[in-house]
């Protein structure tokens, strides 16, 4: 009974003891994994170790050498974990070897080499070389290890060098249509032991005809490039034009153009070839009521209706495919008065005639890189049609009047008041002046130096030494000037806010730039004197200059320097509205336009397009052009036989791509046009200056040099014209010319200068004899029947400069001898102002 009791103590007191030894020894302070008992892994230990790259693999040729990707240790709980030192290792150390530092050599690493070469510092290719159905490539794998867990396996690609990787597309299309996606694959070829070329990869899509590289010999088939190389990565040149998923290579078409499509492979990026997204084939902008003309109240936005179809009739018959989010250039013939936004909103800011396109223009729409311009289609510019705002009303001008060369001064007018301002003296003679399209300065040109005018603040705001020269151009956003140094034969692009930023040799006499900004067409005269030769100079931001030989252009002798009645610099080429080309003056008279000629790879930028032939084939002599705002005509007039004859050339600016686009032959860009011809027979002349068309393309101005009192004012409305069919010249009824006899014509010699206020009310023209400015009312209801008026006249009393031989400083004056008389204006610039 003594040991029952015994037995039953000790049980007492056992039985809570191991209780609470049990309790208080179960996963002290929460060490172990969830998953354990108490025991086994502790939570900072590693349990999972992640190599990099996972799932493309490294791709090396033969001998080279590649660091490990930086592996990555995890606990149970998923949080990084602490490793003191990997070790790495490789299914085949005889393909793929790696050193203790995860150095991966494409063969074996030298150990124990002597001659105090270190280990793991020498990289030889394999020994014997992999052989994979015929074809020398292998893949082993590498792995991380670190506390008995091992990472997982990376595959390593070890192959030739490859030499070559050739870009193949799923369905082979020429180009593809916006947001339409394609698989991206390659073929990639090797130097063989023959020194020569041969296939390592291609996909199964590609014909054995079609191998970018012979098949090596005995080898009738290749794998995919996946398989031997692993998995390539695509480098998008130009992102705007597609887009490519990095983990299943598929591109999406985006933007219309070409880019090239890199491929990176062995740790370097090679070029495999283009995609293309395919080009606009038609641009069409209407208002808002789907018309191309109407009447826009002063101060209300309008937007333009942009419809672009792609060139892909194939895919989407009959027109093409559509195309949304083009980056355009929306152009208006007369922005200072109706402006035209960047997104094909229209603000008229004053009333005004305007016509307004829009413009798909390399390198924001539709480039390609310069040596594949035309593939498809892509790199070439194309216009729509354009569109004509009227904005009803009058608005009050300021004028300018100088007369370069021949005085060192110039007027102010400002017509809300009709006050003539004092004539404003210049440092030097200037021997041009232009206005900017926004009117904000005025510059002028001298042998000297540059001198810039605010119009905003009525004072001289700059001169310039480093720009001395002719001031032939400014472009119409205002940013860039083109200069002139002829006797140094430099053209200096000069930023406005800044100074020269760049030059090419050249010596021009007239210029004019696209509405864009981007594109300068600048003409040479070889009847200019020493130093000039009939050439056309073009430049634009995406190609640079260019020079092209242009037809003798004769101007007789009292058009020249030093005795010209008018500035050269007004007889500027005349722009095709929508801007797709220049024509030029000369003997006969040329058409430059923008669609290259020659084959993919090698095209001749700005060729001649156009040659104006009259009925019998003879060439057509122009000494002066300007285009009418509503794209229908180029008038030109010309010094011929001791007379003036106009020159009436109807056209119909092409709309679709230029000729060839999609193939690889590329041909100028030919405009089919008319002509019609008269001869000013009321007009006794000794050269004919300028043709001045209105703003609303119904009326144009001829100005010219006589010298027979009352000397009369010629005018010509145009003929209607009717568009023709596709490639067809437009039919265009005979204009009629007639002459307004000015007032107090008897002591005129000649109109020498005009120009035409922006609203299309009146024009000023400057007489020589009596030396005054002429306003001209134009009636609203203009006809051949309806008389125009000469309203007003007033006097510049623009005072003559002195020429050097008669005791003058400034060598700038062309005047051949003094003369106590003023000079007549020979430079008339505009610029509107509100009335209210």
């Amino acid at each position: 009974m003594r040991r029952f009791l015994t037995l039953v103590c000790l049980l007492c007191l056992a039985v809570p003891a191991g209780i609470s030894i049990s309790g208080c020894t179960r996963n002290p302070a929460a060490q172990y994994c969830p998953a354990t008992s108490g025991y086994g892994l502790k939570i900072g230990d590693p349990v999972s170790i992640v190599l990099p790259p996972q799932t493309t693999g490294v791709s090396l040729a033969f001998g080279q050498t590649q660091q490990a990707g930086s592996p990555s240790a995890y606990t149970c709980l998923y949080k990084p974990a602490s490793v003191n030192k990997y070790t790495y290792g490789t299914t085949n150390n005889q393909l793929v070897d790696i050193s203790p530092s995860g150095n991966i050599c494409a063969g074996t690493w030298n150990r124990n080499t002597g001659g105090g070469i270190a280990d793991y510092t020498t990289c030889s290719k394999p020994d014997p070389l992999p052989s994979t159905g015929g074809l020398p490539y292998a893949v082993a794998y590498i792995t991380a290890s670190a506390n008995s867990v091992t990472s997982n396996p990376v595959a390593v690609y070890v192959h030739p060098q490859i030499t070559s990787v050739t870009l193949a597309i799923a369905g082979q299309q020429q180009c593809y249509s916006q947001g339409v996606q394609t698989q991206l694959d390659s073929e990639a070829c090797f130097l063989g032991s023959n020194n020569q070329q041969q296939l390592l990869c291609a996909p199964a899509s590609v014909a054995g005809a079609n191998y970018a590289c012979p098949l090596p010999a005995g080898v009738t088939s290749v794998p995919n490039c996946s398989a031997s190389l692993g998995t390539l990565t695509y480098l998008v040149g130009t992102p705007l034009v597609a887009n490519v998923n990095s983990e299943t290579n598929q591109i999406t078409a985006a933007q219309p153009g070409t880019t090239e499509i890199n491929v990176l492979s062995s740790g370097s990026a090679s070029s495999a070839g283009y995609f293309s997204t395919c080009p606009p084939k038609s641009i069409s902008v209407t208002l808002a009521n789907g018309t191309t003309q109407g009447t826009i109240t002063q101060g209300i936005v309008q937007n333009l209706v942009t419809t672009v179809y792609d060139n892909n009739v194939q895919d989407c018959p009959p027109l093409g495919c559509p195309i949304s989010g083009l980056n355009l250039d929306y152009q208006s013939t007369n922005p200072a008065d109706i402006l035209a936004g960047g997104s094909g909103q229209i603000t008229p800011s004053f009333p005004g005639v305007a016509s307004i396109y829009a413009i798909c223009q390399p390198p924001l729409c539709n480039g390609s890189p310069i040596n594949e311009i035309g593939l498809f289609g892509t790199g070439l510019s194309i216009s729509s049609n354009p569109v004509t705002v009227t904005t009803p009303g009058t608005a009050s001008e300021y004028l300018w009047l100088g007369a370069p060369g021949q005085s060192q001064y110039f007027v102010p007018l400002e017509l809300i008041t009709g006050t003539l301002g004092t004539p404003v003296r210049l440092p030097y003679v200037p021997n041009s002046m232009v206005m900017d399209r926004a009117g904000l300065n005025l510059y002028f040109g001298s042998s000297r130096e540059l001198m810039i005018y605010s119009t905003i603040g009525n004072s001289l705001s700059k001169q310039d030494t480093n720009a001395p020269g002719v001031v032939l151009a400014v472009s119409p956003d205002g940013s860039t000037i083109l200069i002139n140094d002829q006797a140094r034969q430099i053209f200096y692009l000069y930023n406005s806010s800044g100074g020269v930023n760049s030059t090419t040799g050249g010596v021009g006499n007239a210029a004019v730039w696209t509405p864009d900004s981007k594109t300068l067409y600048v003409t040479d005269s070889a009847s200019l004197g020493q130093g000039h030769s009939d050439t056309l100079y073009v430049y634009n931001q995406n190609t640079g200059w260019t020079s092209y030989p242009l037809p003798p252009s004769p101007l007789p002798a009292s058009s020249l320097p030093p005795i010209a009645p008018v500035a050269t610099t007004v007889q500027t080429p005349a722009l095709t509205i929508p801007s797709v080309g220049a024509y030029l003056r000369g003997n006969p008279t040329t058409a430059h336009t923008w669609c290259p000629s020659g084959t993919v790879g090698s095209v001749a930028l700005y060729p001649q397009g156009d040659l104006i032939l009259d009925a019998s084939n003879n060439p057509v002599q122009t000494d002066t052009l300007a285009a009418t705002t509503d794209g229908n005509h180029i008038l030109g007039a010309a010094f011929i036989n001791g007379g003036i004859t106009l020159d009436d050339i109807g056209v119909t600016i092409p709309t679709e791509q230029c000729p060839g686009a999609g193939s690889n032959s590329l041909t100028p860009l030919t405009i089919p046009h008319t002509l019609n011809q008269a001869v000013l027979s009321k007009v006794n002349a000794s050269a004919v200056n300028q043709v001045v068309p209105s703003p609303a393309s119904n009326l144009a101005f001829i100005t010219y040099t006589g010298s027979t009192p009352g000397a009369p004012l010629p005018y010509y409305i145009p003929g209607s014209c009717t568009p023709g069919a596709a490639g067809a010249p437009p039919v265009c009824a005979p204009g009629t010319v007639n002459y307004l006899k000015l007032t107090g014509s008897s002591a005129i010699t000649a109109p020498v200068a005009g120009a035409f206020s922006p609203d299309d009310t009146l024009f000023f023209v400057s007489t020589a004899g009596d030396n005054l400015i002429h306003y001209i009312s134009i009636p609203t209801n203009l006809s051949p029947a309806t008389p125009l008026v000469d309203t007003q006249q007033i006097a510049p009393n623009l005072p003559a400069c002195t020429p050097v031989a008669s005791g003058g400083v400034d060598p700038g004056c062309q005047l051949a001898a003094p003369t106590n008389n003023p000079v007549p204006a020979t430079v008339i610039t505009v610029k509107p102002r509100s009335t209210t």
